[in-house]
């Protein structure tokens, strides 16, 4: 072995390693079996967290204002079920509606209150004191009562719009929650079933009902990542194994990759259990990513096996001397793919810290499995059992396709850059058009019955999202101080006269109809009090007639009050707009009468907005400075290892720059795009690279030390590159938007990759020289002079 071969010091202990494992397979299949075993046994503790508070690390400002809400006024969760009909304010659908929230109210856990039109309160003035109490105490039954309850419920501007539409084709029943209860097991998990198993119900079934919210949302996208995190991993593998099917000589060459990949996601989905941490939307990805990566190792030992068998090596020493070739550049991918994925622990987003550190530890799982299985397989084998080089179809079109791609690079290396150059210019002007989008409901597939509930609730009720605004005076009793009404009133008035907005609640409400009804119920008196003494009255006035909405707007001291805006589902663009629009308002005319912030979904979905790009920026950074510090140090030069990071930087802005152009934006699931690109694709330039280094080492001449690269690795990296374009493909069939677009644009990363890896990378080397000069080889190698062309026919 030549000298100057990187690593070579170190390549006998990989062949070592595999000799090893070979003469003891009794003992380390039994080992395999008995971690196996127990890894399966953590399966099931698994837990499947996808709250919106799971996104943010501790330290986040935007969990600290969710905290100092739920502190003050309980928690934020609500479900909000939505009923269709010609008219509500009959009879039968007055009933329908009293008999679904008592039935929400019995059978649904953790509900502090369940509003519809009839126990909505209303407040009227009676003699010289107020009356508050249901808008239905009794339940109308002539023409006439439903007259009059149709007039208060249509004429009171706190009930349109909240639990009745305009138009009275819609009522709304809203379930409040209270706070959850510590413990062991996440109690918001237990809402979305009790909700179904009553909508379910025979007398409803069959009914136009549609149930949003928070714990809705939440447990969706727990079953959907939990069920396609599964039925991917098994689809991929079946592509997978077509693959191997066609591809590989001998049934080992299916089996030994796909047992592989099945024991590293097995194991790491124990690890996950033991490292503690959730599964979120990122699961989805798990199984796929460890089942391409895995497969690309080990396809490059067992074709660099092969290659020795072909060349009379016996079974033994084909199997050392394959692990002391491809030993070494198997480690550095791994290495380079962990560190690419540990990059994501620059981020701010904690699913995605956790999903760097268990895809690394997995990578490395499947690592250990791969030097371990490949030569308790392959050691075993007879100089009968495995069989000689028969090129089928496949190979006989790689071979082809292969023989073109270098005699193109040989003869027009300029061309092939200027070509890559151009596009790559063309796609960086598309990167600049990405959008980042982190509306949850926006993932979901219009198909999915999620989905569509909330487009039913955004286009015929009072909207889906919500913004809470806490206005803090700093003072005791500081809400009424008329000062501060009149502000808070010109506010109100902003945010619900804003276009994006379609209701608004808050302690106002309370106080004007108080107000009015004091007034002989005189619609010109709704209207705020004029002094301290008379809203502090008012408010006591109510809670002593029986009023129960006052604590869900005040806090106990009356020194924070409550807004509550709801809007439809907006995109990220609008909400950024939204909030900024609020701010910049409340800024103007609340302070310094009161502080203002802002919490709820959209301000989590502004949050996650700013997270995501500022995430996606940073993994893709770390991840390529690591990853080019490491294939530097592989091949000792660092004008190579730049070189060789091309290949992988490619892939990613043409995927960037189509996606830009196409109006695909980039969301949760999305924002791991970049960096899993580089991570993974860069595994096939490491054994490209690593080969040209050993071979200009041999012969000194850049042409044939690139075609003879080509004729030897060549091979495995088109396979290991459809393995992972189709394996990704599969997961075009999600239900969830961005883990559909992460499929298909993975596939189009990938093979942009190859044509890098088997163009772009040669056309530089050729071209620009790393290695310095071509020298005059020692004829007793049998090299070519330098300067000579290819032998093509090492193709054949």
């Amino acid at each position: 072995m030549p000298a100057s071969e990187p690593g070579s010091g170190h390549r006998s202990a990989f062949g070592a390693t595999a000799t090893f494992v070979a003469r003891h397979r009794v003992l380390v299949a039994l080992a395999l079996f008995a971690v196996t075993a127990l890894a399966a046994m953590r399966l099931p503790f698994l837990r499947v967290d996808s709250s919106n508070e799971n996104w943010f690390v501790r330290s986040d400002p935007s969990l600290a204002r969710i905290d100092k809400f739920k502190a003050t006024f309980g928690n934020d969760d609500f479900v909000f079920v939505l009923y269709e009909s010609d008219d509500v304010f009959r009879p039968q659908e007055l009933r329908l509606l009293q008999n679904l929230a008592e039935d929400f109210r019995r059978s649904v856990p953790f509900v502090l209150d369940v509003t519809w039109i009839g126990s909505a309160e209303s407040i009227e003035g009676r003699d010289d004191t107020i009356d508050v109490h249901p808008l239905i105490t009794e339940f109308p039954e002539t023409t006439e009562a439903l007259a009059e309850l149709r007039r208060k419920a249509l004429s009171d501007p706190v009930y349109v719009d909240s639990l009745v539409s305009a138009d009275a084709k819609v009522a709304g029943i809203l379930l409040e929650i209270e706070p959850y209860p510590a413990g062991d097991t996440d109690p918001r998990k237990q809402i979305a079933p009790a909700v179904r198993e009553v909508l379910a119900r025979p007398q409803y079934s069959e009914l136009p009902l549609y149930a949003v919210g928070g714990p809705i949302l939440d447990y969706d996208l727990d079953v959907l990542t939990a069920r396609e995190g599964g039925l991917f991993m098994l689809l991929c593998l079946l592509v997978e194994g077509i693959v191997l099917y066609k591809v590989a000589r001998g049934a080992r060459g299916v089996i030994v990759p796909l047992v592989v990949v099945a024991l590293s996601v097995v194991w790491t989905f124990a690890a996950i259990e033991l490292l503690g941490f959730d599964l979120n939307v990122f699961a989805i990805l798990v199984p796929v990513l460890l089942i391409c990566v895995s497969i690309g190792d080990s396809m490059h030992l067992i074709a660099e096996f092969h290659d020795r068998r072909d060349a009379g090596d016996s079974p033994s020493v084909a199997l050392e001397q394959a692990f002391t070739h491809e030993g070494l550049p198997c480690v550095v991918t791994t290495l380079t793919t962990a560190a690419g994925f540990l990059s994501f622990a620059t981020t701010r987003i904690r699913p995605f810290q956790e999903m760097g550190i268990y895809t690394a530890v997995g990578v490395m799982i499947a690592l250990v499995l791969t030097f371990l299985i490949v030569p308790l397989a392959y050691g075993a084998a007879e100089a009968d059992d495995v069989p000689t080089r028969q090129p089928g179809a496949w190979e006989r079109h790689v071979a082809r396709l292969l023989r073109g791609f270098c005699a193109l690079v040989v003869s027009r290396p300029r061309a092939i850059i200027a070509a890559f150059a151009g596009f790559s210019v063309i796609c960086v002007w598309g990167m600049w058009l990405v959008r980042v989008e982190s509306n949850t409901v926006e993932m979901f597939s219009r198909r999915m019955a999620i989905r569509r509930a909330y487009d039913v609730v955004d286009s015929r009720m009072g909207g889906s999202m919500s913004v809470e605004i806490l206005l803090d005076t700093g003072k005791p009793q500081g809400i009424a101080n008329p000062d501060f009404l009149r502000r808070f009133a010109a506010l109100e008035a902003y945010v619900k006269d804003h276009p994006m907005t379609t209701t608004t609640t808050s302690v106002l409400d309370i106080l004007r109809r108080i107000r009015r009804a004091f007034h002989e119920n005189r619609p010109e008196y709704y209207s705020l009090p004029d002094t301290s003494d008379e809203a502090l009255q008012y408010l006591l006035l109510y809670e002593m007639s029986g009023g129960t909405d006052k604590e869900k707007l005040v806090s106990f001291e009356y020194d924070v009050a409550r807004l509550t805006a709801r809007t439809r589902s907006l995109d990220t663009k609008d909400v950024r707009a939204f909030l900024s629009d609020v701010q910049a308002f409340a800024e103007t005319h609340i302070v310094p009468a009161a502080t203002v912030e802002q919490t709820g979904m959209l301000d989590w979905v502004r949050a996650m907005n700013d997270l995501i790009g500022e995430g996606q920026k940073r993994s893709f950074f770390s991840a390529l400075l690591v990853i080019a510090v490491i294939i530097s140090a592989l091949l000792r030069s660092i004008p190579l290892g730049l070189i060789a990071m091309l290949p992988n930087v490619f892939p990613v802005i043409v995927c960037l720059g189509i996606m830009g152009f196409f109006g695909v934006y980039v969301d949760i699931a999305m924002m791991t795009f970049s960096a899993v690109i580089l991570s993974v694709g860069d595994d096939d330039t490491i054994h490209s690279f690593a080969r040209f280094r050993r071979e200009f080492a041999d012969c000194g001449n850049y042409a044939v030390a690139i075609e003879r690269t080509l004729s030897s690795v060549g091979r495995p990296i088109v396979f290991t590159t459809l393995t992972l374009t189709l394996g990704f493909a599969v997961l075009a069939a999600s239900n969830m938007t961005g883990i559909r677009h992460f499929g298909v644009f993975a596939g189009v990363a990938f093979a942009w990759a190859l044509l890098a890896d088997l163009l772009l990378a040669p056309a530089i080397l050729l071209v620009f020289k790393p290695l310095g000069p071509e020298t005059t080889p020692d004829p007793d190698r049998g090299s070519p002079p330098a300067g000579s062309e290819p032998d093509l026919s090492l193709f054949a």
